[in-house]
C-alpha cells in the first residue's frame, strides 16, 4: 500500500454543514461557475489559474451565505403558493426542451421532483425576503449618479480601436520566407492599384477559415508585432509587409476610433441601477454577516487572499 493510500480523506471534501443542514454539492458548483464568468472578464488565464484556490474558496464562503439567507427565508417568508412552484417547475422542464425531453435527460424518480420543487420553493422565499429586505432602500438619483460618473471616468472610456483586415501566408518548404515575400509584395501592389481586397485576400491568404477581415480591436487584443503595424497604419493605407509569430502579413486599417468618453447621458440609468444593485446588497449583505455570527458552520476551509 502506498503512502497515498494511507492519506485520510482530506476535509474539503467532507459536506460543509451550516446549522445541521448540508450545503449541496451543486450550490458550490453554481457559485464557482458565477465566479469564474466574473474573474474571467477581468483576469487573465494566469492569473486565475493563480488564484483558483482562493476563488473556490469565495465560492464555498458564497454557498455558506446563501444557505444562511436560505434559512432566514424559510422562516420569514410564510410559504409559496404550490401555483408558483409547478409554473417555476414548468419552465425549468420548458428550459431543457418540454416535459418528455426533460424526463429522457434526468430520469428523476418521485423523490428526486419533491427536491427539485423544494428547492424552487426554496428560491421563490429567497427572492421574496430580498425584496423585502430592499423594501425601504433609497433609489439612486441623477446626483448620486453623476458624482459616480465623476470619480470612475475611466469606467466609461472607449479605448483606442482600429478595424483591420490581413492577408496572411506561412513559409513552407515549396513556398520559403522569400517567395513568400515576393507574393505578399505582389498582392500590396495589386491593392494599391485597387483591386479588391476581400477577392485577394480569397485568392492569396493562407488563412483557412476566411477570417480576413479582424474587425475593430483595441491595444491589447492582438500580439505585439501585430498591433505595432495595425495602429501606426492610417485609415485606408496599406502596410508594409511584416512578421508576426503567425507568419508575414500585409494589413489593411479600414477605419479608426479615437479614445473617446461616453457623455454621461449614455451611461446614467447604467450607472443608477448599478449604484441600486449596490445598496441593495448592502443591505443583504448585513443581514447575511449577522446570521453568521449567530450560525454553527462545520468544515468550511478558508483561503486567505
Amino acid at each position: 500500500m502506498s503512502e497515498r493510500d494511507n492519506k485520510k480523506p482530506e476535509k474539503a471534501s467532507e459536506p460543509i454543514l451550516v446549522n445541521g443542514e448540508a450545503v449541496a454539492a451543486e450550490l458550490v458548483d453554481q457559485e464557482l461557475q458565477i465566479l469564474r464568468e466574473r474573474y474571467a472578464r477581468e483576469m487573465s488565464r494566469a492569473e486565475m489559474e493563480e488564484q483558483r484556490d482562493k476563488i473556490a474558496s469565495d465560492a464555498r464562503e458564497n454557498a455558506v451565505e446563501r444557505m444562511l439567507l436560505t434559512q432566514k427565508a424559510r422562516v420569514e417568508i410564510d410559504s409559496v403558493r404550490p401555483e408558483e412552484i409547478e409554473a417555476r417547475f414548468t419552465a425549468l422542464k420548458e428550459q431543457h426542451g418540454g416535459e418528455e425531453r426533460f424526463n429522457e435527460l434526468f430520469e428523476l424518480a418521485a423523490a428526486d421532483v419533491e427536491k427539485i420543487k423544494a428547492d424552487i420553493a426554496d428560491g421563490a422565499r429567497l427572492e421574496k425576503y430580498f425584496d423585502q429586505l430592499c423594501a425601504d432602500v433609497p433609489r439612486p438619483v441623477e446626483a448620486d449618479a453623476r458624482a459616480y460618473y465623476a470619480e470612475h471616468v475611466e469606467e466609461f472610456t472607449d479605448p483606442e480601436m482600429v478595424h483591420a483586415a490581413h492577408i496572411v501566408q506561412h513559409p513552407t518548404p515549396e513556398a520559403p520566407m522569400e517567395k513568400v515575400c515576393a507574393d505578399l509584395l505582389n498582392a500590396r501592389e495589386r491593392l494599391k492599384n485597387g483591386e479588391s481586397f476581400d477577392a485577394l485576400a480569397e485568392e492569396v491568404s493562407h488563412c483557412s477559415d476566411g477570417g480576413h477581415d479582424l474587425g475593430y480591436f483595441a491595444r491589447g487584443q492582438m500580439v505585439p508585432a501585430f498591433e505595432e503595424v495595425a495602429f501606426a497604419t492610417k485609415a485606408g493605407d496599406y502596410s508594409d509587409v511584416f512578421q508576426t509569430e503567425f507568419g508575414y502579413h500585409v494589413l489593411t486599417v479600414i477605419d479608426r476610433k479615437e479614445e473617446a468618453v461616453r457623455p454621461f447621458e449614455d451611461v446614467r440609468y447604467d450607472i443608477e441601477s448599478m449604484l441600486y444593485d449596490e445598496r441593495k446588497n448592502d443591505a443583504i449583505g448585513v443581514v447575511a454577516d449577522e446570521a453568521r455570527a449567530a450560525a454553527n458552520i462545520e468544515n468550511l476551509e478558508i483561503v486567505e487572499g
